[in-house]
């Protein structure tokens, strides 16, 4: 604020002539000559001494002054120090006018203070051959304040695409000001883009694999059985078996192939479900035997229910192949309240220290007749809700695998 700013606010309460002579009185008294340009902390030293020298309304007016002098340093700080592009705007018939941006905005965008300050800014920043009306509307989409996708032109001419987050708040009683950053995302949403291509092309993959694999292999399962049913060789009927054994394996590689691919990566609309619900679901889609469970849990997740029983039943075949056709299996939550998750338990001979990381990997498996990938799917489908899966020592002495978020 300069001295004609100061004289202004003064003037408000005792008039021009002594207001100037206020001023001026404080500017002697700090030695600072008419030559001199007065930054924001020569004016609050002004207004110190104006406080000091005077009584009532004018007092008043310089401590309120200082005070907001003060906030404004602190804000000018506080720009400067953003790392985003950030400007401040004031509004004219709901046109944004730069009053002020940061050093960030000006690399960013290519405008030093002298050349942003006062312009319109749909004029600094508007991409070749856009709307840009939408840069002035961009500020009214929301009451208060307001977050969204732009597109805005660089100093270099390249469009790239902003987080842009704003609010107006009205300063001085009337004046109303905009503050706005903008967070460069471009190079997440070419990111999210080159993800979607490979999953479109991950899906038609997933489907030439499920129709050129799947119709052979039944045609094949097909016929081996029909030879079953009539050959009585036994040599052959051996024979016979160990290829319908072969391609019920192949089978299920498939089947965990495809889930992996297609399933476990993503998952669908979430809502609140029953952990003890969807366990219990999962049970009797599985070949338990004599196998028992035990849920002891009433807690809700938000999570895909479907995905969520997968996880269940890809964790009890595993107990199953693993502890035993008369396995128990114990679905439970922490006792400790600063952790979320459950746990599903077994009382199996348990997994060494040092194959606890390996069991995730695609192909892994201590089992001949397994296919390494049902707890790669379970780590697949945990993380795709933003969860964690970890496996440990169960108090039966056998696996425990903790879920976690």
């Amino acid at each position: 604020m300069d001295r004609t700013g100061l004289v202004s606010k003064f003037a408000e309460t005792v008039g021009i002539e002594k207001a100037s002579a206020i001023v001026d009185d404080a500017i002697a008294d700090l030695g600072i000559s008419d030559e001199t340009e007065i930054d924001n902390t020569d004016a609050q030293d002004i207004c110190d001494i104006i406080q000091h020298n005077h009584e009532g309304y004018v007092a008043l007016v310089a401590s309120e002054l200082r005070v907001q002098l003060a906030a404004q340093e602190r804000f000018d700080a506080l720009l400067g120090n953003i790392p985003n592009p950030a400007v401040v705007v004031g509004f004219e018939q709901r046109e944004p006018y730069v009053k002020s941006i940061n050093e960030a905005f000006a690399e960013s965008f290519g405008y030093d203070q002298t050349d942003a300050v006062g312009a319109k800014l749909r004029t600094l920043l508007a991409p070749p051959g856009s709307d840009a009306e939408g840069i002035r509307t961009d500020w009214w989409e929301q009451t208060g304040q307001s977050e969204q996708e732009v597109r805005r032109m660089t100093a270099s001419g390249e469009v790239r695409t902003y987080l842009f987050r704003s609010t107006i708040v009205t300063r001085d009683s009337s004046q109303l000001e905009g503050f706005g950053i903008y967070t460069d995302i471009t190079d997440r949403k070419r990111r999210e883009q080159q993800l979607k291509h490979q999953n479109e092309r991950l899906d038609e993959f997933v489907s030439i694999v499920s129709h050129d694999l799947r119709n052979p292999l039944n045609i094949a399962s097909g016929r081996t059985h029909l030879l079953l049913d009539d050959i009585e060789d036994g040599a052959v009927q051996e024979g016979l078996q160990e290829i319908a054994a072969a391609h019920d394996r192949m089978a299920q590689i498939l089947d965990d192939t495809l889930t992996l691919a297609r399933q476990g990566r993503v998952v669908g609309e979430t809502a609140s479900v029953s952990i003890e619900t969807v366990a219990a679901d999962a049970w009797q889609q599985v070949e338990t035997e004599d196998a028992t469970l035990t849920i002891e849990t009433e807690a809700t997740v938000e999570a895909d229910a479907e995905r969520l029983q997968q996880l269940f039943e890809n964790l009890y075949r595993n107990a199953i192949e693993h502890a035993g056709a008369d396995c128990s299996v114990v679905v439970s939550v922490p006792e400790r309240h600063e952790q979320s998750g459950f746990s599903i338990a077994d009382d199996g001979p348990g997994i060494p220290p040092d194959d606890r990381e390996l069991v995730f990997e695609h192909g892994y498996s201590t089992n001949s007749d397994g296919t390494g990938f049902g707890l790669s799917i379970v780590q697949s489908i945990a993380e795709a809700h933003g969860w964690s899966v970890a496996v440990t020592e169960s108090e039966m002495g056998g696996t425990r695998f903790d879920i976690r978020w």
